[in-house]
């Protein structure tokens, strides 16, 4: 039978049935990006796992952080290589998006730059050092400090048929009834799927505050069964048939003032429902918000106070 080899991703190393955790340097110090290997006893396949790569998407981090202390690498046949949280300036200092030292947001410059700003860097090393690496990549996300997401999952397309279908079967292992359908490009940690060819998926669940515990169970609970469908663990996966979609709507703030949602997450909605209503100062209406297709309420805005141009819900449409 053949034997696993050791593991290394900027200088943390692992030997077959080891676990070691480190940092991959980025230029600096503070900012460096925590990473675990998690190397099993038997070769098998390896998945890339991100979390944090929007430092304030806190499920995401605490799902990953639950998972690299979870896995044991004695029952395990491959590699995961773990990021708790990806972008640690942002998830410090809890700007929304972007990075608090370059105003650059981390999921629209990958493949990255090892001479450019310091979110550059990141995803420079990330992709070279992770994603470049796996068989896998599954980025955790969720709603971003005024968003709230019950759960659905992204997965890319790029142009070779059989790496996007490998790709839907991962987002199956979650347990959602909702894929988006993104493309291979354009900056985000997908792009890995076109530059690599590899399979990659976002996940999304969860809000900054609070930190739900069914948020980090999605992510939790999909991660361990996208190990299984790739039999890096033992067992069978759970797995749903979740509808796909292709088309997104934002609903915008014609104005600003206070946001009152008039329906919950994940609801089934028709055209022209009533998604929710912003009041001015006086409690009068000067907004409501109406769904312009039918789909479902994927993304609905958690903060009560709103601006012009905001968003207030997004619905997922599957025609």
């Amino acid at each position: 039978m053949a034997q696993a080899a050791r593991v290394s991703v900027g200088g943390v190393s692992a030997a077959p049935g080891e676990k070691s955790t480190g940092f991959i340097d980025v230029g600096d110090e503070r900012y460096n990006i925590p990473v675990a290997v998690i190397n099993g006893t038997l070769p098998g396949k390896t998945m890339g796992l991100f979390g944090g790569t929007h430092g304030t998407e806190f499920a995401s981090i605490e799902a990953v952080t639950r998972l690299i202390r979870a896995l044991d690498p004695a029952v395990m046949r491959g590699t995961v290589l773990a990021v708790p949280v990806l972008n640690r300036a942002q998830f410090e200092k809890r700007t929304q998006f972007t990075s608090p030292v370059d105003k650059v947001n981390l999921n629209g410059v990958f493949p990255g730059d090892a001479s450019g700003s310091l979110t550059q860097r990141i995803a420079h090393a990330a992709f070279e050092n992770i994603a470049s690496k796996c068989d896998a990549l599954v980025d955790c996300h969720g709603g971003d400090i005024d968003e709230d997401i019950r759960g659905f999952v992204v997965a890319a397309e790029g142009k070779v048929a059989a790496v996007n279908a490998e790709a839907l079967a991962l987002a199956t292992c979650f347990p959602s009834d909702l894929t988006h359908i993104f493309p291979a490009s354009g900056g985000a940690s997908l792009s890995a799927q076109s530059i690599y060819g590899v399979p990659c998926i976002m996940p999304e669940a969860g809000t900054p505050y609070p930190v739900r515990e069914d948020a980090v169970r999605f992510h939790y609970e999909g991660v361990m069964n996208v190990l299984r469908y790739m039999l890096i663990l033992g067992g069978e996966p759970k797995r749903r048939t979740p509808r796909v979609s292709r088309k997104r709507l934002k609903i915008l703030a014609t104005q600003g003032g206070a946001w009152h949602p008039s329906i919950e997450l994940n609801s089934e909605v028709k055209k022209g429902a009533e998604l929710g209503r912003v009041t001015d100062v006086f409690g009068d209406i000067v907004q409501v918000a109406r769904a312009p297709e039918a789909g479902v309420v994927a993304m609905t805005r958690c903060f009560y106070s709103v601006q012009k141009g905001e968003t207030l819900s997004i619905v997922s449409v599957f025609n």
